[in-house]
């Protein structure tokens, strides 16, 4: 049109993070030995694992899982911090 018009405006956008990154451990495979007669309630191993993905994608969290073969339930012996990946004992390990 006569006199051309037109109009500027400034966008901002913001570009987020998608979970896309699965979380790794700092060893894998883990391999544990332990000691019988320990301390229940003692911290055993710590495990570690971190996320490329940012804010709360990053987060890892860790829990103990059984094996679908296994008939021992894990966590009757093992507790673990789901925060930072220590394992404790919750029983005194006795091989014979």
């Amino acid at each position: 049109g006569q006199p051309p018009l037109s109009t500027f405006r400034t966008l901002s956008v913001d570009v987020s993070d998608v979970n896309d990154n699965k979380p790794e451990f700092s060893q894998n495979p883990m391999e544990l030995y332990l000691t019988e007669n320990n301390i229940p309630g003692n911290s055993i191993f710590c495990v570690s694992a971190s996320d490329k993905d940012l804010g709360d994608n990053a987060a890892v969290r860790y829990h103990l899982v059984r094996e679908e073969s296994s008939q021992m339930k894990i966590t009757a012996f093992l507790n673990i911090n789901s925060e930072n990946g220590e394992i404790s004992a919750l029983k005194s390990f006795d091989f014979e």
